[in-house]
């Protein structure tokens, strides 16, 4: 799920976007943190070199990149930018296992894709 405070930004205010992971089950789920890819911004119109892909780093153990989300909890992230004026679309999902090349809205190989969040549409004046 991604989220904002608001849809409408001021220029030169920065647009703050977060990405949830919420297990909405009644069971205990482990995520690997480093499969949640976002919040990504794509400017409707920009120049220059693309934002990067948000991701979390690989902790030394690999259980330190385990992350357990009990009963209707949740995990995520919280990013912000300086937006050229304009729309720009948020997007983050979440990838079944590591994979080499990914992109702001997907994974280039979309088998590797278990869930995706609705496309967030936000707006600097």
């Amino acid at each position: 799920m991604l989220r904002a405070t608001k849809r409408t930004w001021s220029t030169g205010e920065e647009v703050t976007v977060q990405l949830l992971a919420i297990n909405d089950s009644y069971e205990v789920v482990a995520l690997d943190r480093r499969l949640l890819v976002g919040p990504n911004p794509v400017p409707g119109k920009f120049s220059g070199i693309p934002f990067p892909i948000s991701l979390e780093p690989t902790l030394a153990r690999e259980e330190q990149n385990m992350v357990v989300l009990n009963p209707w909890c949740f995990y995520g992230r919280e990013r912000s930018w300086k937006l050229p004026a304009g729309r720009s679309t948020f997007y983050g999902y979440l990838l079944r296992r590591a994979v080499d090349k990914l992109l702001p809205y997907g994974p280039e190989d979309t088998e590797t894709l278990a869930l995706a969040g609705e496309p967030l549409v936000l707006r600097v004046r």
